[in-house]
């Protein structure tokens, strides 16, 4: 068997891989319109704990924005506040003809910690948003990274053996919990080491 014939999928990463991720000018954008530091105004908006709720379906996206709205004092309708919300994801565009190179050979796949606003937001803006199969994001699954059953849903999903994946994330945490799983991993720390990375498994 070839290089190029163990990895039959490869997953990708949201967040910090096909896109970058500015939640700071969103912030400032929004201490603007009210009397709090933009720090003050990050917690709120993008708090962990509270950010964790919409992402793991816990509660409801509508909900955040309504009591982050109420928190910050301001008056703003719920489609407004969600662009901006939306507005911190930066498309990678450099990254995508690669994506769409990997395509050409190989199923891909997103595997993602996010909200449904955000997901429906990249959907609209990666141009092989219809390509990924399958899409595996935390709200829908409720699961997060790097819990197991996240990955055990990208294995149901994509019907795919584990050691023919090739796992796409920033964070070590959560390439360690895909190793563990007996999947490829691979860290994204820059388009290029990513592309040496796939040059070296004969996936391009």
């Amino acid at each position: 068997m070839t290089m190029n014939q163990m990895i039959t999928l490869v997953a990708f990463d949201l967040g910090n891989v096909l896109c970058d991720v500015d939640e700071e000018t969103a912030s400032k954008q929004l201490s603007k319109l009210c009397d709090k530091r933009w720090e003050d105004v990050h917690e709120i908006v993008f708090g962990q704990d509270e950010k964790q709720k919409f992402e793991r379906a816990t509660g409801a996206f509508d909900e955040h924005a309504v009591r982050a709205i109420a928190a910050l004092g301001i008056d703003m309708p719920l489609d407004e506040f969600t662009q901006i919300y939306d507005s911190v994801l930066i498309p990678s565009e450099s990254m995508f003809p690669l994506v769409a190179r990997i395509a050409e050979n190989h199923r891909i796949a997103l595997v993602s910690n996010t909200s449904e606003p955000h997901w429906k937001s990249a959907e609209r803006f990666l141009p092989f948003s219809s390509d990924l199969d399958p899409v595996v994001v935390s709200y829908d699954v409720r699961s997060m990274k790097p819990e197991p059953a996240f990955y055990d849903s990208l294995l149901t999903k994509s019907n795919v053996p584990r050691e023919e994946i090739l796992f796409i994330d920033d964070l070590a945490v959560n390439i360690q919990a895909a190793q563990d799983s007996g999947m490829i991993g691979h860290q994204f720390t820059s388009q290029v080491t990513l592309e040496k990375a796939l040059a070296e498994l004969g996936v391009i």
